[in-house]
């Protein structure tokens, strides 16, 4: 049976679970290094109430800390606050609170237009949007406020985490925490320290997640971290087939079947096509920028952003709420297969499972040798905890493992041969050999 075939077929591998919950147990071990007692952490600030600081904000309050979510503006407190009461209403109605337990905790929380009022915070967690000149702003205006043993950190997805650490004059008390959509529910929490990131705040935070529930795993700084730089390889992939042939609905129906919790592009609409079109835009400005599908670009161009718009990879209105196929986006994307040179054709769900899951174990690999994680059962409990992917398959580098690292490098050499991306999006580094012996 061919690797592609295997990889199609295959349903789950023997002891997932029981190595999946060892590898979450040795990814949030907390090291022996003086640190400071997390439960010493009672008022935590939040400086951005977007979707994602409002996520945050709950999930420091739903387990007992005191929140100061601070916003430029009086809407969009008022848009705070109205969400989080919701988010407590509902859990009431669940019967997760009882009405004194949910009174209790929106009193957990205030409401503020000005960074000073983090004066007393003992952790302050800056959400504002991925820019790095308004991170590193807000850092330095955070520090000039609070205590000089208050910790800091940032929530970012992307950026160059040494960059925002440099606007502050004590980095060593600063750490990137990358919280997860809805970070209220999402178990999972990337911690990226700076290169000046003392021990001690490392572990602090480290020991920190534990309390609010969340399964913290250490990654190195640079693009992406863990999560997203294969998350980015994914819907790349993904984004190449339909240039060559394939609709949403067949990627998304193909991978989802096969057993991811969500397919690339009802994702993308989830979160919103606009915001990896930010990031794509700004790694265009990079020297030597990556290869990209055009098609992705072509979408955001056309304001199809997804669930916000309406409008994305599918169609989304009263009658159908959860999207739906529509005209406009085939037309976009045959326009764009045809300005590339390409000719369509179909392309079987063996393949589309193939490419996208192989490009995924390719990019997982390559951070082994590039020590982007520090094993790689760590970059297994990242992809199943935060992103979908199967856990009866156990995570990207397990099953290349189980596999083989080798025939899973000569499935990427053929799909690179049959995309005519050899070069390019299937390039594979000569390093990346030394994953064959991949720390589990």
């Amino acid at each position: 049976m061919s690797t592609e075939d295997r990889l199609f077929q295959l349903t789950a591998i023997d002891g997932a679970a029981s190595y999946l919950t060892q590898a979450a147990q040795i990814a949030g071990q907390v090291p022996d290094t003086p640190h400071r007692d997390p439960s010493t952490i009672r008022v935590v600030g939040v400086l951005g109430a977007g979707a994602m600081g409002r996520g945050i904000a709950m999930a420091f309050a739903q387990t007992g800390h005191q929140v100061i979510l601070v916003a430029p503006s009086e809407q969009a407190l008022d848009t705070a606050r109205t969400h989080l009461q919701s988010l407590t209403d509902r859990s009431a109605a669940k019967g997760k609170l009882t009405a004194d337990q949910a009174a209790a905790q929106m009193a957990r929380f205030s409401f503020s237009d000005a960074i000073s009022a983090f004066a007393k915070a003992d952790l302050v967690v800056e959400a504002v949007p991925e820019i790095l000149s308004l991170k590193q702003q807000v850092m330095a205006e955070i520090e000039r406020t609070v205590a000089p043993d208050t910790l800091i950190t940032s929530n970012t997805s992307t950026l160059d985490v040494d960059a925002i650490a440099g606007a502050m004059a004590d980095p060593s008390r600063f750490v990137a925490t990358h919280f997860f959509m809805p970070a209220q529910v999402n178990p999972l929490l990337e911690l990226i320290p700076a290169q000046t990131t003392s021990d001690a705040t490392l572990t602090t935070v480290l020991a920190l997640a534990q309390t609010i529930r969340k399964r913290a795993v250490i990654a190195a700084n640079g693009d992406g971290f863990i999560g997203n730089r294969l998350f980015d390889r994914f819907h790349q992939e993904a984004m190449y087939l339909l240039e060559e042939g394939a609709w949403p609905q067949d990627v998304d129906d193909a991978l989802e079947r096969w057993g991811m919790a969500i397919g690339p592009f009802r994702a993308l609409d989830l979160v919103g096509n606009d915001i990896p079109w930010g990031v794509r835009k700004q790694r265009a400005e990079r020297p030597n920028p990556p290869h990209q599908p055009r098609i992705g670009d072509a979408l955001c161009e056309a304001g199809l952003h997804g669930q916000k718009t309406g409008r994305g990879w599918y169609l989304y209105d009263a009658a159908t709420p959860k999207g739906r196929n529509y005209e406009d986006i085939q037309a976009l994307i045959s326009r764009t297969s045809q300005d590339l040179g390409l000719t369509r054709r179909a392309i079987p769900a063996a393949e589309i499972v193939g490419r996208v899951i192989t490009a995924l174990m390719v990019e997982a690999l390559a951070l082994i040798p590039e020590h982007r994680a520090r094993r790689g059962s760590d970059i297994d409990v990242v992809y199943t905890t935060g992103y979908g992917f199967p856990a009866a398959l156990a995570g990207p580098i397990r099953l290349a493992q189980e596999l083989g690292v080798d025939n899973v490098l000569d499935l990427a050499r053929h799909y690179g041969a049959l995309s005519g991306r050899a070069d390019t999006a299937w390039q594979i580094p000569a390093s990346l050999k030394e994953a064959t012996h991949a720390p589990v």
